[in-house]
């Protein structure tokens, strides 16, 4: 899996949005209600920031652990 994500990981424009970690962690405390709605964890990432990450939105292999380390790599400053 890891292998899977690191080549994906590589063909995303480096150009994307970044996202401070209190912008991160204020989206995080808001979660709760995404996700008793039944929103994907990288789903409402997405929605929340207005990023288009095909990985993140409809992964729905991933546990939320691999889907936070994901996004803290890619999305986090």
């Amino acid at each position: 899996m890891e292998h899977i994500l690191e080549h994906l990981e590589r063909g995303q424009d480096p150009a994307h949005r970044m996202i401070t970690h209190q912008q991160y962690r204020e989206w995080q405390r808001g979660y709760i209600f995404d996700g008793l709605r039944t929103v994907r964890y990288g789903q409402s990432f997405c929605n929340h920031f207005d990023i288009s990450d095909n990985i993140l939105f409809y992964n729905v292999l991933l546990t939320t652990e691999e889907v936070d380390g994901y996004i803290r790599r890619t999305y986090i400053r």
